[in-house]
């Protein structure tokens, strides 16, 4: 099974799922790049892929097109994974050239953000805005495009999140083109950090300092939930300008800086929770790195990896921006310690529904499912499937509502 990757960057996050594929197939991954460094990580496509191994192309800016077309007509035979429709425009029209011309295509789709936050970097008010409602048109277009194109032959959708799948049936994607996905990230084995013996529920926030993660909510409602006494200690990692959102010494809240890259799962094993309070997370991978390490979630209903925290009972969700939601849970879990334990407990059994290779061998069920002759069963999404969850994690489950 040849793959032919493209995409603007290559990053940790997809690799780790793609290299034990390749270890699967049997056959080395060909990388196909818009840029050799992710700029927002600074991370070099080389320092990643090893070239010995694996082609590597980086598409020129002169000769864009015909060196595209190049490499689709050497691997007519190959499946061609393409990172979302238009994240690099250009790429979007070698999408649609290899659709017309009747290649294997799949699209990894993170779920597009609804939220005038920008993504990386903080923008202006018009700004924000009038791309939400530029994602809403272009959107709407796709699907025709994609019919168009493909001749009804359409590309296998890998929906990252059940959030991806909503947006993608709401402009008129079938079913059966779409199959469920995540993200995976590997286990790494830490020396756990000694956890303070402390009377207080120990509370990370990691991620860039932006409207878009949501910190201004997590610090008032950890603000609100110390109002009388401390007890949720709030420690902030991550890149950004911490005064915008931490003007003030408040009880119970510290920053702590930026820790070295391979360091999470490190750190975050130290901590009774996670909080992602984010308004828009196409996946989350952080949330990847606190179960790996036993850690239970606390997540906004608008982070795509909210899945895994739903359907294992490995943490909690709540409703993205209300502040109010997120004191009474933290509330009740802080005065509640045998709570927190049994979201631990099943944290600790998710790991085996996330690992690498079991997003590997899914993703080659899927392109056995939809390109080869298979006419049997979808392949079953483990960490995010009902029944599966339920043959995997064993004990009751702790709902929602026993926290409320």
């Amino acid at each position: 099974m040849k793959i032919v990757y493209w995409g603007k960057y290559i990053d940790s996050y997809i690799l780790d799922t793609l290299t034990p594929f390749q270890e699967l197939v049997g056959e080395p991954i060909h990388y196909v790049l818009v840029e050799k460094t992710f700029t927002y990580r600074q991370v070099e496509s080389r320092q990643l892929v090893d070239p010995s191994v694996n082609p590597l192309t980086l598409l020129p800016r002169h000769g864009f097109a015909e060196k595209s077309m190049d490499i689709l007509e050497e691997n007519h035979a190959a499946i061609h994974i393409f990172l979302s429709f238009w994240g690099e425009k250009r790429l979007f029209g070698v999408l649609l050239r290899a659709l017309w011309r009747k290649h294997k295509v799949a699209v990894i789709f993170e779920p597009y953000s609804t939220a005038p936050h920008a993504y990386w970097k903080e923008e202006g008010w018009f700004s924000s805005h009038l791309k939400v409602l530029g994602r809403h048109v272009a959107y709407r277009m796709l699907w025709p495009i994609m019919r168009l194109a493909s001749r009804d032959k359409m590309p296998c959708i890998l929906a990252v999140s059940p959030l991806a799948e909503e947006q993608l049936h709401r402009v008129g994607f079938p079913a059966e083109v779409v199959y469920p996905f995540g993200y995976f990230v590997e286990r790494k084995v830490v020396e756990h950090e000694q956890k303070d013996k402390e009377e207080v529920l120990r509370i990370l926030f990691s991620g860039s300092l932006i409207m878009r993660k949501g910190l201004d909510i997590a610090i008032a409602a950890v603000q609100r939930v110390n109002s009388a006494n401390v007890k949720v200690l709030l420690d902030i990692y991550g890149p950004g300008d911490i005064s915008k959102f931490l003007k003030n010494h408040l009880p119970g809240i510290c920053y702590k800086g930026v820790y070295p890259k391979g360091d999470g799962q490190r750190i975050i094993s130290a901590y009774d929770l996670l909080l992602v309070p984010s308004r828009h997370d196409g996946w989350g991978q952080v949330v990847n790195e606190a179960l790996m390490q036993g850690v239970p979630v606390v997540v906004s209903d608008r982070v795509g990896a909210k899945c895994i925290v739903e359907k294992t009972g490995a943490g909690i969700v709540f409703k993205s921006e209300d502040v109010n939601d997120l004191v009474n849970l933290l509330k009740k879990l802080a005065l509640t310690p045998n709570l927190v334990d049994d979201l631990k407990k099943h944290a600790a059994q998710v790991e085996k529904l996330i690992l690498p290779e079991v997003g590997a061998k899914y993703l080659h069920d899927v392109f056995i499912n939809y390109f080869g002759c298979s006419q049997g069963h979808r392949p079953d999404a483990i960490w995010c499937d009902d029944e599966m969850v339920k043959k995997n994690i064993y004990g009751s489950f702790l709902k929602n509502n026993e926290l409320r």
